[in-house]
């Protein structure tokens, strides 16, 4: 794809991966909508613009609202004419078992990360259908594939992102010309191990007792290998795939974004990386399409 003058909508830039995503598709001269729950967090974004030399978009759009995401959807629309582009990047992990978790956080977990891609997409498909042309992509994790130690809510949430799109990504491709892309990261350079501390000692979760030893392995391991120092990804480098997969016309349903990604979850993938044998068989069997 061309990026040149395409309209592009991505949610969840207020910092990191859909901040930097913005500014590189910018770069790249397309006409950039960055949306945040709320706006007036767009300092870090409007000086990483400033600094590229070029213009973003800012509107407001909470994916945990269904009003907000139309309201966002048709503005774009009614000022550009189309969307070509979205990027459901908006998204919050999480490290508490399903024991400790209360019902809000579990709900919570699973309104951001899954939900309210749902609310996006459903926004954006008629405009799309209509003109029979559109990319969606999506920003997932390794733990969409792989089960990991109290991560499970988080890991429920991608697990069932990965399914809505791989599923989708069946029929609207052949059907509507619809192409749908999940990017799926290992570790992000967020500060996660500090923001786990700061949050456990802001509110110390149920059954610390017995999950605590737990919880002390698992960040124990995590510092031993260094995996967020030495194998993570900044925010701008997984942007940079973004990119790159939007204009590679080759690319398959998935792509992970770093080596570290590919070894996580090699067990899984090793057969047919980037997911497209099985999308191809899928609409064969079922649709007889392809």
């Amino acid at each position: 794809m061309d990026l040149g003058e395409k309209i592009v909508l991505i949610t969840g830039c207020s910092s990191g991966v859909g901040m930097h995503a913005a500014v590189q598709l910018a770069q790249q001269g397309a006409r950039v909508y960055a949306s945040m729950r709320n706006p007036a967090k767009a300092g870090a974004l409007k000086a990483l613009a400033g600094e590229a030399a070029v213009e973003v978009s800012v509107l407001t759009l909470d994916v945990q609202n269904n009003e907000s995401v139309r309201a966002a959807v048709a503005l774009v629309e009614s000022e550009a004419g189309h969307i070509d582009v979205l990027i459901n990047n908006a998204g919050f992990g999480s490290v508490r078992t399903l024991e400790q978790a209360t019902p809000e956080q579990l709900s919570e977990i699973m309104d951001v990360n899954f939900f309210g891609v749902t609310r996006c997409i459903r926004a954006v498909l008629p405009g799309m259908r209509s003109r029979k042309s559109g990319r969606i992509v999506t920003v997932s994790s390794v733990g969409g594939l792989v089960g990991q130690p109290l991560n499970e809510i988080y890991c429920a949430a991608k697990f069932a992102l990965e399914g809505l799109i791989e599923s989708m990504a069946t029929y609207m491709e052949p059907f509507f010309n619809i192409r749908m892309t999940l990017i799926e990261p290992a570790g992000i350079r967020t500060g996660f191990v500090g923001r786990v501390m700061a949050d456990l000692q802001k509110e110390a979760a149920p059954l610390q007792e017995v999950y605590g030893p737990v919880l002390g392995a698992y960040i124990g391991q995590i510092q031993k290998h260094g995996a967020f120092e030495s194998s993570a990804q900044t925010g701008a480098q997984v942007a940079e795939v973004i990119v790159h997969s939007l204009q590679d016309e080759s690319s398959g349903l998935r792509t992970l974004t770093s080596p570290a990604a590919k070894a996580f979850v090699r067990e899984k993938i090793q057969g047919d990386p980037d997911g497209s044998e099985l999308q191809g068989r899928i609409r064969r069997d079922l649709l007889g399409v392809g």
